[in-house]
């Protein structure tokens, strides 16, 4: 049977090693399944939070740890201040570079919130071409929560800066003249508001599950074609060393090679 051929003296030591190459390629597959239930898990948790009602900036206080807003949609009321702005440089849109602008909210008790309110293209990223980008904050805006993004030993800028890689907001603190939140929002479209409006806003996160699943299915199809395409060299092989060898005839000694010798006459 072709199973004992493959623990044979003399095929035991590649098949161990198929087999380690296929136990590895199979995890790979359960590998593949355990991000995919992890990715399932966090879409569902985002979108059961997506479903609570709007954390209120002004009538709550946020809580110490911000973590606890994760992925919660949140509304806030206020006057932007747009001479305190800034952008956030080295922001694309579907491969155009740009920046994005983040304006401070005040609030009625004096306080503010930084507000990410959009992409505008590189053109538009200099302070005299903000004007027209401004917008009235007649209503309640509505984003989600994002941590204050701190890098650890930055060098914090010597003066009032226009353009940060990124809201750090104690260090942005330093140049406004009220008191920030620890959070800054990222702005949600409005319904029905054109994709292609200036500033553009878009949704930040997108519920998929990626490509797992398929990831998954071919580390275990190509175990099987390692599995299988050994076993198939090994009978193959095996197949040959059983059939009797091709015998190459000796050629015969012909009596033409002979040599004859002379007869010697009789003597009487």
């Amino acid at each position: 049977m072709i199973f004992l051929k493959l623990f044979s003296r003399r095929w035991w030591l590649p098949t161990v090693i198929i087999l380690l190459g296929m136990a590895l390629l199979a995890w790979l597959g359960f590998w593949q399944l355990d991000r995919l239930a992890e990715r399932r898990a966090f879409n569902s948790r985002v979108a059961a939070q997506w479903k609570v009602e709007p954390f209120n900036l002004n009538r709550e206080t946020l809580p110490g740890d911000i973590e606890a807003l994760a992925y919660r949609r949140v509304q806030v009321q206020g006057r932007f201040d747009y001479a305190n702005q800034i952008v956030l440089k080295n922001q694309s849109f579907n491969g155009t570079p740009g920046v994005h602008l983040v304006t401070p909210l005040v609030l009625e008790n004096g306080q503010a919130v930084l507000v990410a309110r959009g992409w505008v293209p590189y053109e538009q990223s200099k302070p005299e071409a903000w004007p027209p980008l401004q917008e009235p904050a007649d209503g309640p805006i509505t984003g989600f929560l994002q941590e204050s993004q701190t890098v650890a030993g930055a060098e914090l800028p010597a003066s009032p800066q226009t353009e940060w890689f990124r809201v750090d907001v104690g260090a942005i603190q330093r140049q406004m003249p009220y008191e920030l939140l620890p959070a800054f929002v990222y702005w949600l479209p409005e319904p029905g508001r054109a994709y292609s409006q200036l500033p553009v806003r878009e949704e930040p996160i997108e519920l998929s599950e990626g490509n797992h699943l398929s990831y998954a299915f071919q580390w275990y199809i190509f175990a099987l074609i390692l599995g299988f395409g050994y076993v198939q060299l090994v009978r193959q092989q095996e197949r040959r060393t059983a059939s009797p060898a091709a015998t190459v005839p000796l050629p015969n000694r012909s009596d033409d090679n002979q040599v004859d010798l002379p007869t010697l006459p009789h003597q009487v």
